[in-house]
């Protein structure tokens, strides 16, 4: 017979393993990388090389993922700021909020409404600035694409 306290313990086990997410979810992250759909993996501004890196291989819509902006050159006096468009269809403007992580590497995680299209070329606006040199900000951009499955 059971005891009304394994009961629960059964219960609970079956809880927790039903809230675990699925191993598929689970290794849509990589270490952060150049994705194969990006114009540009590295950009130059005021002398200073910039990274731009995903922790995703392929960015799919409707599935949180993060952008990554890392330098040799990234110190207190930069911020970074920007926001995600489409490039050939208007889905609104997405903006991208920039945290420094333990790394001193610029980290804003994000994800992107799905359309119709099977594949979609979404722009990526970037403002670097460094509040000791404000002059040399300027825009720059990097289009990549998602895929719906």
């Amino acid at each position: 017979m059971f005891k009304p306290a394994q009961g629960l313990l059964l219960l609970l086990m079956f809880l927790l393993v039903a809230c675990m997410p699925n191993k598929e979810q689970r290794d849509i992250y990589v270490v952060p990388q150049c994705i194969a759909s990006q114009s540009q993996c590295q950009i130059n501004i005021a002398q200073a090389r910039y990274d731009i890196l995903f922790n995703v291989k392929s960015v799919t819509p409707e599935q949180p993922f993060s952008i990554i902006v890392k330098s040799k050159s990234l110190d207190g006096n930069v911020l970074i700021s920007g926001y995600l468009e489409g490039k050939e269809m208007y889905m609104g403007k997405i903006p991208l909020f920039f945290e420094k992580d333990e790394a001193g590497n610029f980290v804003a995680p994000t994800m992107l409404g799905s359309c119709a299209e099977k594949e979609m070329i979404w722009r990526m606006w970037l403002i670097i600035s460094d509040e000791k040199h404000p002059s040399k900000t300027q825009p720059v951009f990097i289009d990549f694409t998602s895929y719906r499955h």
